[in-house]
């Protein structure tokens, strides 16, 4: 990991989002869930969440090439990802919004695939 990472920034995002003010200021828990607020990883991201993009990718009615589906690294899954003609999308399990920084070698297999122009390993 790079020097200049804190490895507390996602403590200290859970204190923040915690708070009764920070939740009234940004409208959220507006229904008194009784549990606290975790930071979001992989396929919840909470900066670009997963159901958002889908629901956006959808509105542009492209024609679905492959099917959603997981892609593995080593027999695990590594995430999920869906090929459109012209455009792929791809989850990363467990890397939240900064992939390269939680889960470099998931993000080299993406960028692989990637420069290859092939979908990810099934």
């Amino acid at each position: 990991m790079s020097r200049a990472y804190d490895p507390c920034t996602e403590r200290y995002s859970e204190v923040y989002f915690n708070h009764p003010e920070v939740q009234k200021a940004l409208h959220a828990n507006v229904t008194g869930i009784s549990y606290p607020w975790r930071t979001c990883s992989g396929d919840t991201d909470a900066v670009v969440p997963v159901t958002a993009t889908r629901y956006s990718i959808d509105a542009l009615k492209l024609p679905t090439v492959i099917n959603w589906y997981p892609w593995y690294d080593n027999r695990k899954v590594g995430g999920w990802s869906q090929v459109y003609k012209g455009l792929t999308f791809v989850t990363v399990t467990g890397a939240g919004h900064e992939v390269p920084l939680h889960r470099p070698r998931q993000a080299f297999i993406l960028f692989r695939s990637f420069l290859e122009n092939k979908p990810m390993p099934s």
